[in-house]
């Protein structure tokens, strides 16, 4: 045996390792030599503050948890299987919730696959809150999805089956397996994935009955009763400024310009030809000034009101906006039906059930979160 201390006989136990001492099995006796090392990670140096390293039959030993901390790896004891984790513990619980738990190891895989759902995933995977927020996304979907019907369960796993088909379709089967290395995932991960937020997506919206759809709808529309018109309006903007924002007549250039036009308009000119001619709209100019069907909702504060208020089927006073003057038609106006908006009210109370079960709710039901910071 090179380098050992003469006489030094040592007794070790197994496990203290990770405690920085070092053990083998109980009643072993053998004949070690302690040294005084040095350690440099990178040029520098470090230095243990428990157990010292030692050399046995030519080997050197240091203490385990001192080389993980030096290396930035968390360091594990594993009592059920007498394993020692160096740096992630897949088997490791990090969340623990009303009906189940999430481990390390399940939790990476879903984590993981955000690089492929959400842009901002690299930029912020390294932050607390982040990460806190997906693990609490995936303890959702669980418990959501135990809460589904079967039907809701078999359709997510249908649609999650034909998305992916569509993925390998449209992108090819190698792109498809270079997205998922890029992701360190499986196929059955990706699939897990999908079927879990699929079938809270599914619960959630089939929780949504049609008195809720129409009650909602009524109280849009006591809030604002002009929230679902729509109009089809014609206009011609004599604006201030060309499209890159130069300069090209005064305010009482464009009233008065305006109002010749307005005139022009009243002596049974043809609107489609005026536009063309006159406005300075580019997105409707060409189409005869027309903005057919739209939200009235969407427009700026003075526009609005005119499509709002304006007689149907008269050429208006030019209006004001931070965009110049405005003539204006408005051809129709109405007020969009439940059925015309269903699909949207279903979003936006989809979104209202989802944020208050997570925030009312989850809390409630998640015992415990530890992601090891």
């Amino acid at each position: 045996m090179k380098d050992k201390v003469k006489g030094l006989i040592v007794g070790l136990t197994i496990g203290s390792v990770l405690s920085g001492t070092v053990a083998f099995a109980a009643g072993t006796q053998i004949e070690v030599a302690f040294r005084n090392l040095t350690y440099m990670f990178d040029g520098v140096e470090k230095t243990p503050t428990g157990g010292k390293g030692f050399i046995y039959e030519g080997d050197t030993y240091v203490p385990l948890r001192f080389m993980s901390d030096s290396l930035g790896k968390k360091v594990t004891w594993d009592d059920e299987t007498s394993t020692i984790w160096v740096g992630s513990n897949p088997n490791q619980v990090v969340a623990n919730y009303k009906g189940g738990t999430v481990t390390k190891g399940e939790f990476d895989a879903f984590f993981n696959l955000k690089a492929l759902f959400n842009s901002a995933h690299a930029s912020s995977k390294d932050n607390v809150d982040y990460q806190t927020s997906i693990l609490k996304e995936l303890v959702t979907n669980r418990i959501l999805y135990s809460r589904a019907s079967e039907a809701d369960q078999a359709a997510a796993k249908t649609s999650a089956a034909a998305q992916l088909a569509v993925w390998k379709q449209q992108f090819g089967e190698d792109k498809f397996k270079a997205d998922l290395q890029t992701a360190n995932a499986t196929e059955s991960d990706i699939q897990y994935y999908l079927v879990g937020s699929m079938t809270a997506n599914n619960f959630v919206k089939s929780s949504i009955t049609d008195a809720q759809l129409k009650a909602q709808y009524d109280a849009t529309l006591a809030a604002n009763k002009d929230a679902y018109t729509i109009a089809s309006v014609r206009h011609i903007l004599i604006g201030l400024t060309d499209q890159d924002g130069k300069n090209i007549r005064t305010k009482a250039e464009a009233l008065t310009l305006a109002k010749d036009v307005q005139q022009k308009l009243k002596n049974g000119g043809d609107f489609a030809a005026l536009a063309k001619q006159y406005s300075d709209d580019p997105g409707s100019k060409d189409a005869g000034g027309l903005y057919a069907d739209a939200d009235v909702s969407q427009w700026v504060e003075g526009f609005k009101n005119a499509a709002i208020s304006q007689t149907v089927g008269t050429i208006g006073d030019p209006v004001e906006t931070e965009f110049g003057y405005h003539v204006i038609k408005v051809d129709s106006r109405s007020v969009k039906p439940l059925a015309a908006v269903k699909d949207a009210l279903r979003a936006s109370l989809e979104q209202a059930q989802y944020q208050q079960f997570a925030e009312k709710e989850l809390p409630g039901l998640i015992e415990k979160i530890d992601l090891g910071q």
